[in-house]
């Protein structure tokens, strides 16, 4: 049975040193740009037309990817997040109609200002891996996961699938900004593997430094940060801190750094390891532009998009 990195070359791809903050570990992985693809400036999100509706814009001559569940929020209007990725050609328009509303009581339609971007949590993205539900044309598909994944939160009586409630909170938007800061990009910083304490739970990785500054803030904090402060909110995670190795006071700080180190090394290996034997269930292509293709991948715990350009891998996003 294949495995991720069977799939997924790592040639030229490096892990960085490890990043940790409160229960979220986060390993940088540093390398050069992956293929030809438009800058991310390129791409505007334009409108939502209908209900279930995205439209973006790409300036680019080279093809533009929408990142995997990309969400937008904007004021007094029906938020929208994406079932996937998506691609769209150099000098055109595209509009996703399999795209999900994230708000059950809101109507109006989005505008290309005044709104927030951010990336849908981690228990979101995964009830989007079906790839009938992904190409459902139903705006409100997502509204059941939604509903069950702000149960026990407290944050409203009405039981209402309104995802807002959640990001809209004044506690919550301020651990959703911590995140953000404490996880910044390093030089050269294309991708990451993300773990909650020493569960891998996702594995990002971007076309380009450039991308990777973009997009970034919104997966830490819509995505991954949103889904830990949500299971701490919950009571559902338990400290998970790293047991370093003992250092007596007896030690130089030359062989303390060193042990350091060499700890740190160790642990970064084992835990890339760990993300690259998950075995890939199953690969289906999902959308075919030209050159550009996206497959969607399903693994024994969740999965995720993958998008090659020429047949090589220039964007994977998968939530673990």
């Amino acid at each position: 049975m294949a495995s991720i990195f069977d799939l997924i070359s790592f040639e030229n791809i490096e892990a960085d040193e490890i990043q940790n903050d409160d229960e979220m570990t986060v390993i940088p992985l540093v390398g050069p740009k992956l293929g030809d693809i438009a800058k991310p400036s390129s791409l505007i999100f334009e409108r939502t037309t209908t209900y279930g509706s995205m439209q973006f814009l790409n300036q680019d001559k080279k093809p533009a990817i929408v990142p995997s569940h990309f969400m937008v929020r904007g004021p007094s209007a029906q938020d929208h997040a994406m079932s996937g990725s998506g691609v769209v050609i150099g000098k055109q328009s595209r509009t996703f109609n399999d795209s999900c509303c994230i708000e059950q009581s809101q109507g109006g339609y989005l505008r290309s200002q005044g709104n927030v971007h951010d990336v849908l949590p981690i228990t979101l993205r995964k009830a989007l891996l079906s790839k009938a539900l992904r190409h459902e044309q139903s705006y409100q598909k997502l509204w059941p996961s939604i509903t069950v994944w702000l149960g026990g939160l407290n944050l409203s009586k009405s039981g209402q699938a309104h995802l807002n409630f959640f990001y809209n909170d004044k506690n919550v938007k301020e651990h959703l900004e911590q995140f953000a800061a404490a996880f910044e990009p390093v030089q050269n910083q294309i991708g990451a593997i993300i773990f909650f304490g020493r569960d891998p739970v996702g594995f990002e990785i971007m076309s380009s430094h450039d991308h990777w500054m973009t997009y970034w803030k919104y997966l830490i904090r819509g995505c991954y940060g949103a889904e830990l402060l949500r299971l701490k909110m919950l009571g559902k995670i338990a400290p998970t801190g790293f047991l370093l190795p003992e250092l007596s006071t007896r030690m130089s700080e030359e062989k303390m750094s060193k042990t350091l180190e060499t700890f740190t090394n160790k642990l970064t290996k084992e835990m890339v390891e760990m993300v690259g034997s998950v075995p890939i269930l199953k690969s289906e292509t999902v959308d075919l532009n030209g050159h550009v293709e996206t497959k969607l991948i399903t693994t024994d715990r969740g999965g995720g998009d993958v998008v090659l350009q020429d047949s090589k891998p220039v964007y994977v996003s998968l939530v673990l």
